[in-house]
């Protein structure tokens, strides 16, 4: 697939509006590039709900002794302040000499998924032989629960792969070998609605209380990863109350905790509950909290053949050093290392820190350049 092809991909993929929903319209879009290769491509489709299912399209044999996975989310964040762009957020527009190309999307991560998208698509054009297979994971719901990466880890497409790529942006197209977990939670307090002169209780102050103590407790944990830094706590959401001169009666709050690879997701609950239990003994305080997803940190060896592997190749494609670095942020990959034999898991792809912001761009050459290493590393490993 030719340059220009492959940035026509990247368009196509971008004008297609998937705020949280609607990735069946990027699947239909995809069965249609592979159509023509239908008699040598496995497709299978994974409903979630509504305008949305993942896919997972395989190419090569299907019983190798050797598998690669490629995977990347269809999903974007939403807009923001709509008005703020200064052009049409869904245009895949090319601009400074066809250097850049906007839109929500084009970093995280419709870039990364067209590049493997291109190399499948490459393969099958240029009729190269596989000694092994090559199966895409194409998720729904990553930014906002994960969803696809769960079921798609549940019905066992990971279990038999010897390496997943994964395309999230890394910044200067650096190998990303370990990344935190990440635990969302809802916290609820339950308090007394009365006007707020007379006795009551104020569901909002005993809030404020859990807000200190859960920052307290897990900003201060001891143990430091040596590329991700340490525990990471915010609350970043919270409601509640009717009006100014009366006491909420219930106030919730929403927080997320990023988990580095020296802890476990069952570590962090335990530091979580422990503070709702705590609080529950003190006179007129009632607290419930739930889990609104649990993944755990992708504690990544340094020394792995396949991320060496893949620094080396990005180095000869772009002519310059290339790092082995942690990323704090969490990708599809909290999800995959559920799986009861997970691959080695590193992630890769074309983007910078325009992601979840106004006016998001990707570099075309860095695109280009993340496309060449999916291809260059599938032949590696299956040619």
């Amino acid at each position: 697939m030719n340059k220009e092809k492959q940035i026509k991909l990247l368009q196509d993929l971008v004008q297609i509006p998937t705020i949280d929903d609607h990735e069946k319209q990027v699947v239909d879009y995809l069965m249609k590039l592979f159509e023509p290769y239908k008699h040598k491509v496995r497709i299978t489709h994974v409903p979630y709900k509504g305008d949305r299912e993942s896919v997972v399209i395989s190419i090569g044999p299907q019983d190798s002794d050797f598998k690669l996975g490629f995977s990347g989310h269809m999903d974007v964040v939403n807009l923001g302040d709509p008005d703020a762009w200064q052009d049409d957020p869904f245009s895949g527009k090319l601009y400074d000499n066809h250097t850049k190309m906007y839109g929500r999307g084009t970093t995280d991560m419709k870039s990364g998924l067209a590049g493997m998208v291109a190399t499948m698509l490459t393969l099958l054009e240029e009729k190269i032989p596989l000694k092994g297979e090559l199966r895409l994971l194409a998720t729904v719901g990553e930014e906002t629960g994960m969803w696809g990466s769960e079921e798609l880890t549940k019905q066992g497409y990971v279990d038999d792969l010897d390496v997943l790529v994964i395309g999230e942006n890394t910044i200067d197209l650096n190998v990303v070998y370990a990344s935190n977990g990440d635990i969302d939670y809802t916290i609820t307090s339950y308090g007394k609605v009365a006007i707020s002169s007379a006795p009551g209780i104020n569901a909002l102050d005993h809030m404020l209380d859990f807000i200190h103590m859960a920052n307290q407790k897990l900003r201060t944990q001891s143990k430091i990863h040596e590329t991700l830094g340490p525990l990471v706590h915010n609350v970043t959401m919270i409601s509640g109350g009717d009006q100014v001169n009366s006491f909420p009666g219930k106030v919730t709050a929403r927080g997320n905790v990023r988990i580095n690879p020296l802890y476990t997701v069952e570590e962090v609950q335990e530091m979580l509950e422990s503070i709702v239990s705590e609080l529950n003994t003190w006179p007129n305080y009632q607290f419930e909290l739930q889990y609104d997803f649990l993944g755990g940190a992708v504690d990544g060896n340094l020394q792995d053949e396949y991320v060496i592997s893949a620094k080396q190749i990005l180095e000869e494609i772009l002519g310059h050093s290339v790092e082995i670095v942690g990323e704090t942020g969490a990708t599809d990959a909290s999800n995959f290392i559920k799986s009861p034999s997970a691959p080695t898991i590193f992630v890769v792809g074309p983007g910078n820190q325009t992601a979840h912001q106004i006016d998001e761009y990707v570099d075309i050459e860095e695109y280009i350049a993340a496309t060449e290493f999916y291809e260059r590393f599938a032949r590696k490993y299956l040619g």
